[in-house]
């Protein structure tokens, strides 16, 4: 359960982030407790969906409801490939794109916190190369952030269980939206280790949705005689209502999807029943159980751990409220109902534990990167995104006398003249001051133009010079 608390709580500045294929958790320590860190709607889980507004803007984490609006989900899939996506009429890399993910998680976490965050604790699938893991390092520093630890999502779940002053042998069977990770773990006063593991970085429940898409695309093709399957817009259309009704299949028998006007002559409503949902699902299931084994057969070879010398199961990722699951591996086990954990919400169990490892660290003044034009990429990408303020998006100008603010993407090393002197001009009243208002608005407005990044030195150097000589009697 979220929590937030307005008391003066010192929170540490080092933030986990669960990043997965279809949202992402964000997770940060109080001082006494870990707290999941809210989006703007309240939400714990942000969709790691990336997307263009009306207006041409980047728009993070809000799924389009209009099929004229492009957008990119899935992006984890594509990290460590040579993929181009193309978004606002150019193309990305999938660093790029998880690089905005990031950005805005950042941003949230900036408006929870109160002050500045530099350094984090990212996840990554068990399963996952090393291309894979060499692009979420490149897009952490395309979003400014120091990254403390790539944290497998098995060793995550593992530690967001805490110390136990015993020794417990878990299994993790980690299903999120594009990955699968499991893992045979010991946990006890000396921390975790991995006995063993498994998985497959292309399997998730977004490949569920995939079923239930070609289901309804049979459905349609029977009922109506038109082939709609090579239709991107339809199918976008149908994935999208196919993820709200699987959901529902996990408390419900039935369910409907309801899909009008797909095309000029073409309307659908098709019932879905949770056995029917579950028969597609089937292999993918058995597959899951198969990586399982494997990682179980590990195991036993190096640690002699066998079957029944697991205590419990701990379950990670959306997809694990899918009854069947749970009943599949109450199955594999032979354990009873207490033997299936799940009284942490699975849908936030890896940024807990990655929010557990990133209190161990101490938190950074300023953003350490050094590959050059790491700070010009990241104002780029920044000036690509719509403004989170909702007067702003709507594009509502700013009163013509009124001084520009401090641009929340302005270089660490100059944030504080910079401050220093906005509140200067902001108290001149006679209009004085003439060099020190031209470089600090040439310093902001080269900031807003994603400037070079020794442009920016420049005229960072030229505002504290004309800052000083200000100060003079």
């Amino acid at each position: 359960m979220t929590e937030h608390s307005a008391s003066s709580t010192p929170y540490h500045p080092v933030i986990g982030i669960d990043l997965g294929t279809s949202s992402c958790t964000t997770s940060v320590w109080d001082g006494a407790k870990l707290i999941v860190i809210p989006g703007p709607d309240g939400s714990p889980t942000m969709p790691a969906v990336v997307g263009q507004n009306a207006a041409g803007r980047i728009v993070v984490g809000r799924p389009s409801m209009s099929d004229a609006l492009p957008q990119i989900d899935g992006i984890k899939r594509d990290l460590g490939t040579d993929e181009r996506l193309r978004l606002r009429g150019r193309h990305y890399r999938p660093p790029e794109i998880c690089a905005f993910l990031l950005i805005e998680l950042k941003r949230q976490a900036e408006a929870f916190l109160g002050g500045s965050v530099h350094d984090a604790v990212i996840t990554v699938s068990g399963s996952a190369g090393e291309p894979q893991r060499r692009a979420i390092r490149e897009a952490a520093g395309l979003a400014q952030l120091n990254l403390r630890r790539l944290l497998d999502d098995p060793v995550a779940a593992a530690m967001a269980l805490g110390a136990d002053d015993r020794e417990w042998t878990y299994a993790i069977y980690d299903l999120g939206g594009g990955t699968f990770d499991t893992a045979i773990v010991r946990v006890g006063p000396e921390g975790v280790a991995v006995l063993g593991a498994a998985g497959d970085p292309q399997l998730g429940g977004d490949d569920f949705d995939e079923h239930i898409v070609g289901y309804v695309l049979r459905q349609i093709r029977e009922r109506h005689h038109v082939d709609l399957s090579r239709d991107e817009d339809v199918r976008r259309r149908i994935r999208r209502e196919a993820e709200l009704r699987k959901r529902e299949l996990s408390t419900t028998e039935t369910t409907v999807l309801e899909l009008p006007l797909l095309t000029a002559t073409v309307s659908a409503t098709v019932p879905l029943s949770r056995r029917a949902f579950e028969a597609m699902i089937e292999a993918d299931v058995t597959k899951t159980l198969g990586y399982l084994t494997a990682a179980l057969a590990a195991a036993e070879l190096e640690h002699r751990i066998v079957r029944r010398g697991v205590d419990q199961v701990l379950l990670a990722g959306g997809s694990t409220r899918i009854p069947s699951i749970r009943e599949r591996l109450t199955d594999y086990f032979g354990l009873g109902p207490d033997g299936i954990r799940a009284d942490i919400d699975p849908a936030e169990l890896n940024a807990r534990g990655a929010g557990l490892i990133a209190r161990e660290y101490e938190p950074a003044l300023t953003f350490e990167g050094s590959r050059p034009g790491l700070l010009g990429a990241n104002l780029r990408l920044r000036a690509e995104m719509a403004d989170p303020n909702p007067a702003a998006a709507l594009g509502e100008p700013d009163p013509p006398d009124l001084l520009p603010g401090v641009p929340a993407e302005t270089p660490a090393d100059f944030r504080p003249v910079t401050v220093a002197t906005r509140d200067l001009l902001a108290t001149a009243r006679d209009g004085g001051r003439a060099s020190l208002r031209a470089a600090y608005l040439a310093f902001v407005g080269a900031i807003q133009a994603a400037a070079p990044d020794r442009r920016l030195t420049e005229l960072g150097e030229a505002l504290s010079a004309a800052y000083d000589s200000a100060q003079l009697p």
